[in-house]
């Protein structure tokens, strides 16, 4: 299913562009397109395709000369369950950690920088970001003295990365347009802590077990290290590489 759909979305951007240059001479295409195209130097877009796994975002982006803009972008995805769940168990890798309990929310803020093909933001871009995200974890790692018993980690991760990304923007109706992120990816670091708290205290025997649970955590390239403080307290430390996917996203905008 996702290959037809991954063909039509790479084939929209020139089907565009082959509309644009058959009903424009290329002698007059820079002059007359943009006579054709609306003069707005603002666009607020929203990502329609992000809505799928549960994220909303907003986007306002403005043209700061012929063929570049500027653009700031918020994404928010609310507290739920864990997306992509098995690809997230080939990497942490536990017999511990409850998956069907993991749960995951935050947001991102993307400033980014943009050098249009053509004037007044149409057509090809190339598009060099930053990115800063921070990610509210709960983590339940189970640990089995006489019973076993799940802690809650709660925590936030937060991550600082920088990439870059292929895409096009084209006007479809008067004022609005769509924006296809063709493919981009970023890259930076990633670091937390994870905290929980125990009432009643646990037990000396408890407090070994959770240890050795922790121990036993192994999310390579990622550091993930902890340790039982107390009988009420534990904690997790997270740390290591980024790495963030920005491919076939759709985007619907105004222009004003």
């Amino acid at each position: 299913m996702l290959k037809p759909i991954a063909s039509i979305l790479l084939l929209i951007p020139f089907a565009l562009q082959a509309q644009t240059k058959q009903a424009l001479p290329d002698s007059q295409d820079s002059i007359a397109a943009v006579k054709q195209y609306p003069k707005g130097k603002n666009i607020i877009k929203t990502n329609l395709s992000s809505l799928v796994f549960n994220n909303y975002s907003i986007t306002y982006e403005r043209r700061v000369a012929n063929r570049i803009s500027l653009s700031v972008g918020y994404r928010y995805m609310p507290n739920g369950s864990l997306p992509f769940q098995s690809r997230v168990k080939d990497v942490i890798k536990s017999n511990n950690i409850d998956f069907d309990n993991f749960q995951i929310g935050g947001y991102a803020v993307t400033p980014e920088l943009r050098l249009y093909a053509h004037r007044n933001m149409r057509g090809f871009y190339i598009a060099p970001y930053v990115r800063y995200s921070s990610m509210d974890l709960t983590v339940p790692v189970q640990y089995t003295s006489t019973v076993t018993k799940e802690a809650l980690f709660s925590g936030t991760i937060t991550a600082f990365s920088g990439g870059l990304m292929l895409g096009t923007q084209h006007n479809i109706f008067k004022n609005c347009v769509i924006d296809i992120w063709i493919i981009g990816a970023n890259f930076g670091n990633s670091s937390g802590r994870l905290n929980a708290t125990f009432a009643p205290p646990m037990s000396a025997q408890e407090q070994t077990a959770l240890q050795s649970s922790i121990d036993q955590i192994d999310a390579t390239p990622y550091k993930v290290t902890g340790k039982v403080s107390s009988s009420t307290t534990a904690y997790l430390d997270a740390s290591g590489p980024w790495l963030g996917v920005r491919a076939m996203g759709i985007n619907f905008g105004i222009r004003f």
